[in-house]
Formats: structure tokens, C-alpha cells, sequence
């Protein structure tokens, strides 16, 4: 009788091959990180802003969400008797950065045109009113979306990729 002592070479390619196939199908849906980071970063400043908007209309009040392209962050201003902005923090809308790996590259808004740094300025007044707004965010991948507030219904389309505001499509 023989001692075997580990595989032999037919066995263990057949062990390599089966793995190559496996991967093969499993690798491809893995979750791409930094995608699904874009994806929630857009989700939740749709979140926001269709908040603020509600709540702009429900109590008569203008404010103001401010992004921060240099900080990475947006925050709600509201618009006191003094007639000017003051930050103020509302349920689901508090200041916040984005997620790592995520940046708001461009916002375009009516009053502000094309805002690629310092801070831009989305409007939101009394009697269910926004300011037309396009965000772009991108991730370390270079994947990028567009967020497109629209003005009558504080509604806010996502679409995948980059959004010109002049593009009739929007």
C-alpha cells in the first residue's frame, strides 16, 4: 500500500479552475464602496432639501441650505427678523459633511450661477418656493451625479452623471 501525502497536480487544478469560475460570477456583484457612498450622499441631500422645502412652505419662513465646497459640508440657515441668515438646526437637516471619498465638485443655482468654490446658496421661500439648483457630486472613482431641484414641487431628481443646467432633459 501506498502513503499519500497531499494533492496531485490534477487535483489541485481542478481546485484552481473551481475557484476561477466561482469568482468569476461572484467578484462582478460585489458592492462597488464608493458607489454606494455617491448614491447615499445624493439620497440624503435629496432627503434634506425636500425637508426644508416642506418645512419653508408649512411655516411661512425662508431658508437657506448652504453648501461648503471647500469644508465638504451643507448646513440650514433661516432668515430672522434682522433680515439676515442665521444657522439653525432642524430635525433632519443638520450640518453635515459628506461621507469620505465624496465631493460636491459644482452647485448652479438662479441667484448664484456656477459656484465651483467657496460657498453656494440654495433658497427655499415662503408659499412652497425653491430656488432652481443643480448639484454635481462625484466620488474617488470619477463617478458623478446630478441633483436637479425643482423649483414649484422642492422635488429632486437624481440622474447619474453630469447634468447641464442648460440641457432640456433636466
Amino acid at each position: 500500500m501506498q502513503n499519500r501525502r497531499g494533492f496531485t497536480l490534477v487535483e489541485t487544478l481542478v481546485v484552481m479552475v473551481i475557484i476561477v469560475v466561482l469568482s468569476s460570477f461572484l467578484i462582478p456583484t460585489l458592492p462597488d464602496v464608493t458607489s454606494r457612498r455617491l448614491k447615499s450622499t445624493a439620497r440624503r441631500i435629496s432627503g434634506v432639501i425636500s425637508h426644508i422645502y416642506d418645512r419653508s412652505a408649512a411655516t411661512q419662513l425662508t431658508y437657506r441650505l448652504t453648501f461648503d465646497l471647500k469644508a465638504n459640508s451643507y448646513y440650514v440657515s433661516l432668515l430672522n427678523k434682522q433680515n439676515s441668515f442665521e444657522e439653525t438646526e432642524l430635525p433632519f437637516a443638520k450640518r453635515s459633511e459628506l461621507a469620505n471619498g465624496v465631493d460636491i465638485t459644482e452647485i448652479t443655482t438662479a441667484y448664484q450661477g456656477r459656484v465651483t468654490e467657496g460657498k453656494a446658496y440654495i433658497h427655499f421661500f415662503p408659499g412652497g418656493f425653491a430656488e432652481r439648483s443643480v448639484i454635481h457630486i462625484t466620488d474617488d472613482a470619477k463617478n458623478s451625479m446630478s441633483l436637479i431641484v425643482k423649483p414649484l414641487t422642492g422635488r429632486v431628481i437624481i440622474r447619474k452623471g453630469y447634468v447641464d443646467v442648460a440641457d432640456k432633459a433636466a
